[in-house]
């Protein structure tokens, strides 16, 4: 039968039955349909703006954008097939292309920058989940690895990542510096004092600070659960002016001008030097000729008319810093044939823990990621997972949540408003790649390893207890099989009840679709090392053999962080721009 001819019973059988198959193509399928359904549902609003859920939620629709706000820059137009000359074309306006971008104009560097996405600040930032989605990720908000098992949430926009992220700016640790010489043969590369003096400048320059950490009251459960159990907690600093916690829309861009993001700072600087930047502008490969680059072939696509140019820009100088995804496709599509280059990506993959607690908790209200624990950072070596919090608007809590059946799902979003996630983000061993399909775009082919997973069961063992320290009435995790505790009625939680809850966590797997699991951070496909057939870039982010050309973004990682990655990307690529700067 088809399936709408299938009774109401049936149709939650045959649902439960694709959620928890042994074929992995049929969970896929399942993910597809569940994902979709609840963000769309649960996000778009109506004709006059409103979703009728969100009443339900308690969930305030944001105003409009405001009528006045001024847009320092006027991105280039391109309006037919276009060559054009510069010093240096930076491809990508993130963490990365935004730093880089910057240095290298105010050096009097003539600068192109290249940007896959548009242009967006508080004059059109309408902070709507279903319409900033599409317009500021990658691929609509919809990345995944190829199997569906992680989703990728990934920055398109003027000032990428560092417009639509949480500000979260934790200097690399010293210890996974010392791992990155160790792995990439760079000696004093990571832990000379070139990198320190430019985390110092780029702390300066976007204004890093905890004194725009006032915690919400998600964080704040986190710190107190934490604090019961006696385990680490500090506050998270953060790149942000005059954040007076009065909105909880970071992820959709910040309405006040308060994220210190590229487009606020190194890009604006950038613009203000002289830089020209193009919107809309996918990079299709770098020009190349006898080892030297020679510019890089581009199409811009008029998004009102929806016609396509082409665009050539010739330039000696090339950095691709189009994200970690992104980058090694160009690489690709241009022609290199370094081994390494889409390999070694990390993810830093991230599942999480939902805590149901007797009073309002308003997940998308206030500063977004203000506090952590590192209690569990160093389980074997310098691997472990941090414990941290995200915003949850009302499409992000219908696409995660677990479905067992339409009402439970139904009762279960009913208590939106008192639902607090912790997140555990683990620093994986595990590796994956980015490659190219028919049409030259990047797959991601990711599975979370043994390993990795080991240290994900651990963070939702230890996530849930937090919770309950903090005074959650009930847990739950994004298994597709129940996976949840519940407050006994005389509001004592034993210990036998907890171990009862790590079997269940156990036996429901890690399997890819059988938990939620996303990521923010993409690193290490381009990664830098001293041997050529190790690595495919070398000290100063130049790709080996081709004179040039420069890769300046996550890519350069040798290994994961280990903490949220924009200030790691920054400072390593301001550091680099030094000598880019000289050469170019």
């Amino acid at each position: 039968k088809p399936f709408v001819a299938l009774t109401q019973e049936q149709r939650e059988k045959y649902l439960t039955a694709m959620a928890n198959s042994p074929v992995a193509a049929l969970r896929q399928g399942y993910q597809t349909l569940k994902r979709l359904s609840g963000f769309i549902y649960f996000s778009v609003p109506d004709p006059q703006g409103i979703n009728p859920n969100w009443e339900v939620f308690d969930y305030t629709a944001p105003a409009p954008p405001p009528v006045d706000a001024p847009q320092p820059i006027t991105p280039l137009a391109i309006t037919a097939d276009t060559t054009l000359e510069a010093d240096a074309v930076v491809i990508g306006s993130g963490a990365g292309g935004g730093v880089v971008a910057g240095e290298l104009a105010q050096a009097g560097k003539s600068v192109i920058v290249l940007e896959k996405g548009g242009y967006n600040n508080e004059a059109n930032f309408t902070l709507q989940e279903a319409q900033a989605m599409p317009e500021l990720y990658l691929k609509r908000g919809t990345l995944t690895s190829k199997d569906l098992g992680v989703i990728v949430l990934a920055g398109s926009t003027l000032g990428g990542g560092t417009t639509v992220n949480w500000m979260t700016s934790f200097r690399t640790p010293s210890e996974v510096l010392e791992e990155w010489e160790q792995r990439s043969g760079l000696h004093g590369r990571f832990t000379g004092s070139q990198l320190q003096e430019s985390f110092a400048a780029v702390e300066q320059r976007i204004n890093v600070n905890t004194a725009n950490s006032q915690h919400n009251q998600q964080n704040r459960l986190l710190l107190d659960g934490s604090v019961a159990l006696g385990y680490h907690a500090a506050v998270i600093p953060r790149n942000a002016i005059g954040c007076e916690e009065r909105c909880g829309t970071c992820g959709f861009g910040c309405r006040y001008g308060c994220k210190q993001s590229t487009m606020k700072t190194y890009l604006q600087d950038a613009y203000d030097s002289g830089a020209r930047i193009i919107v809309h502008c996918s990079a299709d490969k770098v020009l190349l000729e006898n080892g030297h680059v020679k510019g890089v072939k581009a199409t811009v696509t008029d998004k009102e008319t929806g016609k396509t140019h082409s665009l050539t820009i010739s330039a000696k100088t090339v950095i691709v810093a189009a994200g970690a995804i992104h980058s090694p496709a160009i690489l690709l599509r241009s022609g290199l044939e370094n081994p390494h280059i889409g390999r070694h990506l990390h993810l830093h993959p991230t599942t999480t823990v939902a805590g149901i607690y007797p009073d309002r908790v308003y997940s998308w209200q206030g500063v977004m990621q203000s506090a952590y624990s590192n209690e569990f950072a160093y389980l074997d070596g310098n691997y472990g997972y941090k414990l941290e919090v995200p915003p949850a608007h009302p499409g992000l809590l219908g696409l995660a949540t677990p479905w067992f059946s339409a009402r439970e799902y139904r009762e279960q979003m009913t208590h939106a408003a008192n639902i607090a996630t912790f997140i555990i983000l683990t620093r994986d061993k595990g590796e994956g790649t980015v490659t190219l399909d028919r049409f030259g775009e990047p797959v991601i082919d990711y599975v979370v390893s043994v390993y990795d997973r080991q240290h994900l069961k651990h963070g939702l063992r230890q996530a849930a207890r937090i919770h309950f320290a903090a005074g959650a009435t009930s847990i739950i995790t994004l298994h597709s099989k129940r996976t949840r505790l519940d407050r006994p009625a005389d509001g004592e939680i034993t210990e036998q009840q907890l171990r009862a809850f790590d079997r269940q966590v156990e036996q429901h797997g890690m399997d890819p679709n059988r938990i939620m699991m996303f990521t923010a951070h993409q690193m290490g496909t381009c990664r830098m090392g001293a041997d050529p057939r190790a690595s495919v870039t070398n000290e100063h982010a130049e790709v080996h053999g081709v004179k040039g050309l420069f890769v300046c973004d996550g890519s350069l990682f040798p290994a994961p962080s280990g903490v949220n990655p924009m200030f790691s990307i920054m400072s390593l690529v301001h550091s680099a721009s030094q000598y880019i700067k000289s050469t170019v």
